[in-house]
């Protein structure tokens, strides 16, 4: 019997719930981390990797998979939980985060399977992207690429120059999701360079554009399902999402952008967090 919409939205929020206990789980082993970035990004992961990607855990090197690039790669907690939860790793691999030798490091890591890139470097997972995306392309490929960027990381040009050239080569096969949560490493991102209007500015770059509250996983479903938003032209999902959600003393702040994580700050968020 095919799931009914209203099951499929129950059970990506359960997974976002588990995705987000993920978070905070590899960040008490390691003992601090990026909790505000990695908890913005929750809903958005769990709908791309548990409904919208076409993905293979047993085979994270499949051909024909899609791709995903997480350029705010200082979100890797967030990607590396929406991995263990999908299958890719073992779900132990959360208590060794950030760990001497270990595969899951503060940012993605191409030894962890399921990572297609090494990022964190901010502004070079969009052109990283569109390298897949026009690779596809050359090899006649019908995999989809998603990239997701910061909008405090749109401060980095990099992004700008390969926005144009995206639009350039008509790359209909590249999503970017702009995780819009408003708020930077020292400041909210309108005390140090403004990037609004960014609706705006994609389209006028030549992408087709939609905005959502990233924290509505129907509207994130339904903005997924829908890309490529125009034939011939990169798609561009400006996601309007809180910093920390989901634990109430995260939220909203940029102290909670990274932060020591206690045994007591693990127990209290996950009290918060309640059981998915």
């Amino acid at each position: 019997m095919p799931e009914t919409r209203e099951a499929l939205i129950h059970r990506l929020e359960q997974s976002a719930r588990h995705v987000r206990r993920g978070i905070w789980r590899a960040l008490r082993a390691g003992g601090s981390g990026h909790a505000g970035g990695s908890s913005s990004a929750a809903d958005i992961l769990a709908a791309l990797y548990f409904h919208r990607m076409r993905v293979r855990p047993a085979e994270p090197g499949w051909p024909d998979r899609d791709r995903f690039v997480l350029s705010k790669g200082h979100a890797n907690a967030a990607l590396g939980a929406v991995l263990a939860h999908a299958g890719f790793i073992d779900a132990a691999v959360l208590d060794r985060f950030y760990g001497f030798e270990s595969p899951f490091g503060m940012h993605p890591s191409l030894e962890l399977p399921g990572v297609e890139m090494c990022t964190g470097g901010l502004g070079h997972g969009l052109s990283i992207a569109m390298g897949m995306a026009l690779g596809a392309r050359i090899r006649r490929q019908d995999f989809h690429t998603f990239v997701m960027v910061g909008d405090g990381e749109l401060h980095e040009g990099s992004n700008w120059e390969a926005a144009m050239a995206a639009a350039h080569y008509g790359l209909g096969n590249l999503t970017l999701i702009v995780d819009s949560n408003r708020i930077a490493q020292s400041a909210p991102i309108d005390q140090l360079v403004r990037v609004e209007p960014l609706a705006d500015k994609w389209r006028a770059f030549g992408w087709a554009v939609r905005e959502i509250d990233g924290h509505d996983m129907g509207a994130i479903v339904d903005a997924l399902d829908a890309v490529p938003y125009e034939s011939g032209r990169p798609s561009a999902l400006i996601a309007h999402t809180v910093k920390g959600k989901g634990v109430s003393f995260a939220e909203d702040t940029y102290l909670w952008h990274s932060n020591n994580v206690t045994d007591d700050v693990y127990e209290r968020a996950l009290a918060e967090l309640g059981e998915p």
